[in-house]
């Protein structure tokens, strides 16, 4: 092969040759070449969007094979290298030929959904969905949902009893009824819908994206700094099963009611000691035809990561990662009554039967509090509804808002002359623990207010106890600040991305990075394509990226059926988990014989999950997720049938009393 025959479309792209680019992708057999990476990972796409050759990239997107998913061997997909760029008009044109793509993968024939068909034709399961927490600021947003998802052949359904999030003070979910709907043709087209069950409308989502709903998402889009990819650290990961120790109490919460009152005993398995990795890619600017300058101290970031579950392997790659062996502090921005409580509620090791926690009734649910916490006061009237609208205001010191609130309880009625009670004054101790401390410090109450305000928090606050040693809260809470700040599902992610990665600090014996200054490298054409240059490249960029790795010590528990005592097991549902997994590390368009490190990751990863725990012999009938230490979310099937007459084709179609509305959306009210 000559010299101009070697990635001869990257050349085109690398010279700014739009004639010749188009000429080579007329050509049947030259176009096929339109997906290959040159030595250094990056598809014509990927060199294209890096270098800004947008007439280059509008000339590949025409082409109905062009890849708009995969990554590169920095970890971007081309709608990142598109969203860093900010041109909207390729970030809109690369999003809906990343669905096309997505289309093409899961609804060709012999593909992963006829091969599920095969395994379980029709399903439908209910399941109950609980985000609990014994932090009583963060118990607030608790969600409570029970969910339907339904399958018949390539027909899906999956019902949702919220329609949206109120920020409106403290967020709280909206209750309604949605419904997704997705069909698969035979022809290998798709049909995507989106329901409002009590509003009667409906909108579809693919092929035809409502402009509406287009423009929210772009919004999400414009002039955004910062890209976050995250990665698993499986080389201490492990599986543990939890032995039945003791009688009664104990035993009792590994039964499980299903499909009405039947019972079925279960062994509880543990997913213990996993890190995540946090990559962070931000302060960048286009520099034109040079190699990109990253500062950052990763030396090798496309083999930052894990490959598998070999040890050895594994941590030779821990060691090249930025800040590896460091320890990371939550820091920051975080409240530090959240971080405090944390610390409380994590000090012993869940491994013991004792936190085999079982939050199924309502009853129950609200005991697991008092373990560490008093019961929790709900807000059962003006004044404690007043609290909640004005969350975000009293969580700093330095405003009207908390002056009122104090003035209130110093006058002993609220601003309707209503009697402010004891369970007033510990209800606003239970929401922010520090604002009582944190006001006295001030100090800018008149002597004899200032007084009588120390007396009431000492008497009905801390019985007594002395105040003067407790330090004053410094920030406002950012969580619930990102979520209020959010103005869609993806602006959500986003902002909980950014405050994971931006409230975490470097110990005293972390690492410092240090950035070098900015500068421009230039490359020929021989250099770049030089077959013996096979390092990991980027292009024409000014970026900084930077790692964040945390240690999950619990990651995840399941309740699993004893060996062959349910119907069906594990093994039929891995479609569900693998087109998730698909769709979250861009590997759709991955081919069997590509070398592709996230791809090893799943597949290793899950054929030793499903080794452990024995797969093909048991079923999970519930899960549980730690999100902070005493939070959880849980997940409790109700229902699991397979019978196709339960499943009634009537359920994938529009009712004919629904009406066409392209408002339809998961709705964020402000």
């Amino acid at each position: 092969m000559t010299k101009e025959e070697t990635f001869p479309l990257h050349r085109c792209i690398f010279r700014n040759d739009v004639e010749g680019l188009n000429k080579i992708l007329k050509d049947e057999e030259a176009s096929k070449l339109i997906n290959t990476k040159d030595n250094h990972g990056n598809t014509p796409l990927h060199l294209a969007l890096m270098l800004d050759r947008r007439n280059c990239v509008l000339s590949l997107l025409r082409n109905s094979d062009c890849d708009c998913v995969t990554r590169n061997n920095y970890g971007w997909n081309p709608l990142e290298e598109a969203t860093m760029l900010g041109d909207m008009d390729l970030i809109e044109k690369l999003t809906m030929l990343k669905f096309r793509d997505y289309r093409k993968f899961f609804g060709k024939k012999g593909g992963i959904i006829d091969k599920w068909n095969e395994s379980l034709p029709n399903f439908h399961f209910k399941a109950h969905l609980k985000f609990k927490s014994k932090i009583p600021l963060l118990d607030k947003i608790g969600i409570k949902d029970s969910e339907n998802f339904y399958k018949r052949g390539n027909d899906f359904r999956f019902d949702i009893g919220f329609s949206g999030v109120d920020l409106r003070g403290i967020p709280r979910m909206i209750k309604g009824s949605m419904s997704f709907i997705i069909n698969f043709k035979e022809n290998g087209s798709v049909r995507l819908l989106l329901l409002d069950n009590k509003a009667k409308r409906y909108t579809e989502l693919y092929p035809e994206l409502p402009q509406g709903m287009m423009e929210s998402y772009l919004k999400t889009k414009m002039d955004v700094k910062t890209l976050f990819k995250f990665y698993g650290d499986f080389s201490k990961f492990r599986v543990k099963k939890k032995s039945a120790k003791g009688f009664g109490f104990n035993n009792k919460k590994r039964v499980i009611k299903i499909n009405g009152n039947k019972k079925y005993n279960t062994d509880i398995f543990k997913f213990k000691d996993l890190g995540v990795i946090t990559r962070k890619r931000d302060n960048e600017e286009v520099i034109g035809d040079y190699k990109s300058h990253i500062k950052t101290t990763v030396r090798d970031l496309d083999k930052s990561r894990m490959t598998g579950l070999d040890g050895s392997s594994l941590n030779k790659e821990i060691n090249q990662t930025l800040f590896a062996g460091s320890e990371k502090q939550i820091k920051g921005y975080i409240m530090e009554d959240i971080i405090k409580q944390e610390k409380e509620l994590s000090g012993t090791d869940s491994d013991s039967d004792s936190d085999d926690s079982d939050i199924e009734d309502d009853a129950k649910s609200e005991s697991t509090n008092e373990s560490h916490t008093n019961k929790l006061i709900e807000a059962d009237n003006e004044f404690k509804k007043f609290i909640d609208e004005n969350i975000y205001n009293i969580t700093s010191v330095n405003n009207e808002v908390t002056d009122k609130i104090i003035q209130m309880i110093i006058n002993g009625k609220d601003s309707n002359g209503n009697p402010i009670e004891k369970s007033d004054i510990l209800y606003v101790n239970q929401i922010v623990p520090s604002f009582y401390s944190a006001y006295l410090k001030e100090n800018h109450l008149p002597a004899d207010q200032q007084k009588k305000l120390e007396e009431i928090i000492k008497n009905i606050v801390q019985n007594g106890e002395d105040y003067s040693n407790i330090e004053k809260s410094t920030k406002d809470n950012k969580i619930l600040n990102n979520i209020k700040n959010s103005n869609n599902v993806t602006s959500l992610v986003h902002n909980f991305a950014g405050t994971y990665y931006n409230n975490s600090k470097k110990s005293s014996s972390s690492k410092s990075v240090i950035y070098e200054e900015t500068k421009k490298e230039a490359i020929s054409e021989e250099e770049y394509f030089d077959p013996k240059n096979t390092e990991s490249l980027h292009m024409g960029r000014v970026m900084e990226i930077s790692e964040e790795r945390r240690h999950a010590k619990n990651v995840f528990k399941v309740w699993l059926t004893k060996e062959n005592a349910f119907p069906l097991n594990t093994y039929q549902f891995m479609p569900i988990i693998e087109i998730f997994c698909l769709i979250l590390y861009d590997q759709v368009n991955i081919k069997p014989e590509d070398n592709n490190y996230d791809r090893g990751i799943y597949y290793n990863v899950a054929n030793h999950i499903l080794q452990e725990i024995g797969a093909t012999k048991r079923f999970p009938l519930k899960f549980e997720i730690p999100i902070f230490a005493g939070t959880v979310f849980q997940y409790k099937f109700a229902e699991i049938d397979t019978d196709e007459k339960g499943i009634p084709e009537s359920l994938f179609k529009v009712p004919s009393d629904y009406l066409y509305d392209e408002t339809v959306s998961f709705k964020f009210i402000k």
